[in-house]
């Protein structure tokens, strides 16, 4: 295993959705990264934030705000990207969201299509754009989730679940297809992580003690995941430390499925 420092030395990788997923840990690389996320959702992170990211890592770094569920922009996206730094090796597929609705039989239209289109659409768009200007074998990892595998009895996830569902039979698909061209594509499968996700259910500010510890008892580590312990995942599928791992959903979940 790399150390963490090392992973990507040397590729150009970006990453959607930076606010979830500290954009220090996947963009440990001397060459270049670029930072975007969804616009509409939640506001677009300052340029400042990013930038002392960059400083910090000794690492060039672009920030973009780009709304993934619109095809137009992913492909303007991908441009630019390989315009400025002439190629592009790693992919991270991270923007979503998990906006909370009612039960599928009274659940609002409009909302499904935003959670299907950012969710489920964003990780197409971004998988089809990335792998048709990657040399050499590129990195896409996406971000499935514990409930692509499994049913909630937390409310008005249908939407989420079902796009997450999408996710992790996509990414395996893209495996397939992309396999020929040397192209690798994996997924993370967290479960419940101190985020704003999900309505912001899991903020560790969110008031509601009693799910965390219900959720805590229910895990074997008994805790909540935090969005570092995700780091090591996410820089193992994209790095030449997994080189024979493609088409898989590695679950990230602290033993709440098991």
């Amino acid at each position: 295993m790399c150390p963490e420092g090392d992973c990507l030395r040397g590729l150009t990788a970006f990453t959607l959705g930076v606010k979830w997923f500290e954009t220090r840990r996947v963009s440990s690389s001397r060459k270049s990264k670029l930072s975007v996320r969804p616009r509409g959702t939640r506001p677009a992170p300052p340029v400042d934030g990013v930038e002392a990211v960059a400083e910090d890592l000794n690492t060039e770094t672009t920030p973009l705000p780009v709304d993934v569920s619109a095809h137009e922009e992913v492909v303007a996206m991908v441009e630019e990207t390989v315009d400025q730094f002439g190629r592009l090796d790693v992919a991270f597929a991270n923007a979503g969201i998990g906006r909370l609705g009612r039960t599928v039989d009274d659940y609002d239209v409009d909302q499904w299509h935003r959670v299907m289109d950012l969710n489920l659409g964003g990780v197409f768009y971004t998988i089809r754009e990335a792998a048709a200007v990657m040399q050499d074998g590129g990195r896409i990892v996406t971000t499935a989730s514990v409930l692509s595998q499994v049913v909630s009895d937390f409310p008005g996830v249908a939407a989420y679940i079902a796009s997450k569902g999408g996710v992790a039979q996509l990414t395996k698909q893209a495996a397939a297809d992309l396999g020929s061209q040397g192209s690798r594509v994996n997924a993370i499968a967290p479960g419940w992580v101190h985020t704003g996700i999900g309505g912001g259910a899991f903020r560790k500010d969110s008031g509601m003690d009693h799910l965390h510890e219900q959720t805590e008892e229910e895990t074997v580590v008994g805790r909540l995941g935090e969005p570092d312990d995700l780091k090591g995942v996410a820089l193992f599928l994209a790095s030449d430390a997994s080189t024979y791992c493609t088409g898989s959903v590695l679950t990230v979940d602290g033993g709440w499925t098991t």
